[in-house]
C-alpha cells in the first residue's frame, strides 16, 4: 500500500467491481490514451477485475482509492524493466476525478517509494505526445524529456507518437 494526501494505492478486491467499472473502466474518454479498451458491461468488468487481482499479486500495480470516499477511481503501476530501472505501466484516473492533482500525487508517491525503498536508479515515464496534461505532470514531478518514439497500439492498431521522460536517482536526491 502507498498513501498520498488524498489517495490510497492498494491491491484490488472483488468488492471494487462496481466502483472501478462505474468510475473508470466503462469510459472511452478514460481509455483514450491507455492501452486497454473500455468494458462494455459489468460482466466484462468482472472478468478484467479477476485478471487484475492475479496480476497485482506479483507486480507493483494498484487500484487508486480516494481516501475520503473509499471509492476505486483508477489504476497505477510501475514495472522493473532492468535491475533498479522502473517504467510506468500506466497511471489512470476516471473522468470524474481528473483535474484534482491526483496523477501528480500518484507519480510523486511512486518516485519517493522507488528511490527510497527499492533503490531505484532511474524511473521512466511516457505518454502520448498529444496528452499535454500527462507531460506537464511528469515534468512537474522532476522528470526530464529524453526522446520520442512512434508506436502502434494493439487494441486498435493506432500509430501514435509517445514522449519519454525520466528521472535518475542522482537528480532526485540532488533536487530533494
Amino acid at each position: 500500500m502507498i498513501e498520498t494526501k488524498d489517495l490510497i494505492l492498494d491491491k484490488a478486491k472483488i468488492e471494487d467491481l462496481d466502483d472501478i467499472y462505474n468510475n473508470y473502466w466503462k469510459y472511452e474518454e478514460t481509455a483514450k490514451y491507455m492501452l486497454w479498451v473500455p468494458c462494455k458491461n459489468l460482466e466484462e468488468a468482472k472478468e478484467r477485475l479477476k485478471q487484475i487481482i492475479e496480476y497485482q499479486k506479483t507486480n507493483l500495480s494498484f487500484f487508486v482509492y480516494e481516501k475520503e470516499t473509499k471509492r476505486a477511481i483508477g489504476m497505477a503501476g510501475m514495472s522493473e524493466i532492468m535491475p533498479n530501472v522502473y517504467e510506468d505501466s500506466g497511471i489512470g484516473i476516471g473522468v470524474t476525478s481528473v483535474g484534482k492533482g491526483y496523477g501528480k500525487q500518484i507519480l510523486k508517491a511512486f518516485i519517493d517509494y522507488l528511490f527510497n525503498e527499492q533503490n531505484a536508479q532511474k524511473i521512466i515515464c511516457s505518454c502520448h505526445t498529444d496528452n499535454i496534461a500527462s507531460a506537464k505532470m511528469q515534468q512537474s514531478c522532476g522528470l526530464k524529456y529524453t526522446h520520442s518514439e512512434m508506436l502502434t497500439r494493439k487494441k486498435d492498431n493506432l500509430t501514435y507518437k509517445s514522449d519519454y521522460y525520466e528521472i535518475t536517482r542522482e537528480d532526485y536526491f540532488k533536487n530533494k
